[in-house]
């Protein structure tokens, strides 16, 4: 069978195995190595087209070993968002669910977002939260969209417009089947690295779900993007950076508003322009 292995920094061990749920958790494994900084990711029993996407995706090795490949796992269980939607794994999944709310069907892929990462479940709440707040019409922007999965959750919550992009193709490239899959359209999807880009407009909600090296670096853009009095989302944060980023963006002009810690991650709500209203450290 063939096993794909890749090191990576520890502190983003949850991240990926996110990120590689389509290989499933029985073929996943996380070898911790002696500096406690660094990682090796490892999937087992994967078959050729698995491991050469992998390998264009993500780099790392691909090695032949005799063993026997294992069972797939058991399918992700519903997960309810405020009380305003479904995140599921399949359609027949959702066609099994009530219908009061909807039902975002978002399979396991390789492009980060499937609703079960502290990152993306809190932004999926906050989104919750402000379209809640909306009094009139209202248009979504998605930076690092992943698998589409804020975009998509943003139309399904009443936006108006919602508009994805990703440094990822692959992820783009998701991001697009999943918004056929939900019949979310249209929503645009491009690649895009935030780095290099000045937004050509403003939007009333906008989330970032980047690394916050990231957010730093493209805060003046992204604090461009959003429109006077509009809502700004921002993740990806780790405790021990959450001052340094929610200081860049409050020197442009965002005053937060919530603050949700789950673990070592942190995702923000914050105003352009207004008081704040959460202790953020």
């Amino acid at each position: 069978m063939l096993t794909w292995r890749k090191l990576t920094s520890a502190k983003w061990e949850d991240a990926w195995m996110e990120r590689l749920q389509c290989v499933g958790p029985t073929r996943l494994a996380v070898v911790r190595l002696p500096s406690r900084k660094s990682l090796r990711i490892e999937a087992y029993a994967l078959t050729r087209k698995e491991a050469d996407a992998l390998l264009r995706q993500f780099g790392g090795q691909v090695r032949e070993i005799k063993d026997k490949p294992v069972s797939e796992p058991v399918a992700r269980k519903p997960l309810a968002i405020r009380g305003r939607l479904w995140i599921v794994d399949s359609p027949e999944t959702a066609r099994n669910l009530d219908n009061s709310r909807p039902a975002l069907v978002i399979p396991a892929a390789m492009a980060f977002g499937t609703g079960d990462h502290a990152t993306t479940a809190s932004c999926l709440r906050l989104l919750c939260d402000a379209a809640e707040a909306q009094s009139g019409p209202w248009d979504f922007l998605d930076l690092g969209t992943g698998s589409g999965i804020l975009a998509i959750a943003a139309r399904k919550l009443g936006a108006r417009k919602a508009e994805g992009c990703d440094f990822d193709p692959h992820a783009v490239r998701t991001a697009k089947a999943n918004v056929a899959l939900n019949a979310a359209g249209p929503i645009p999807m491009r690649k895009q690295d935030v780095l290099q880009w000045t937004p050509a407009r403003t939007w009333d909600v906008v989330a970032a779900n980047l690394f916050s090296q990231v957010l730093i670096q493209a805060s003046p853009a992204i604090a461009a993007a959003v429109r006077p009095g509009g809502t700004l989302i921002l993740s990806g944060i780790l405790l021990i950076q959450e001052k340094e980023v929610a200081a860049a963006f409050g020197r442009l002009g965002f005053a937060f508003q919530k603050a949700v810690r789950k673990g070592k991650w942190v995702t923000l709500m914050a105003r352009k322009g207004g008081a704040p209203q959460c202790g953020v450290s």
